[in-house]
């Protein structure tokens, strides 16, 4: 499976599942993995005072709703780690 990293560092990564651009509303879903633990994914819509899509990206991986696990899948199958609880 190939997702976009779209910030990284030594613990955790955060990588685009899907980004839609709807007449101007931005929605993405992420997956935010904390690197040998678990991981979750999210959804959620644009950034206050955000135009651009990694704005986007990171105010959903800060700030949106936790999908269920079976829909966190659906967007990334093939995780290994445990689905964070």
């Amino acid at each position: 499976m190939w997702c976009y990293a779209f910030e990284e560092d030594e613990w955790k990564k955060h990588l685009e599942g899907r980004f839609w651009n709807c007449q101007g509303k931005h929605i993405g879903i992420v997956a935010c993995i904390t690197k040998g633990i678990d991981w979750a994914a999210y959804i959620g819509s644009d950034a206050p005072d955000s135009w651009g899509e990694e704005d986007t990206l990171k105010y959903v991986a800060e700030k949106g709703c936790k999908l269920s696990e079976k829909d966190a899948r659906y967007f990334f199958p093939g995780f290994e780690l445990p689905y964070r609880k």
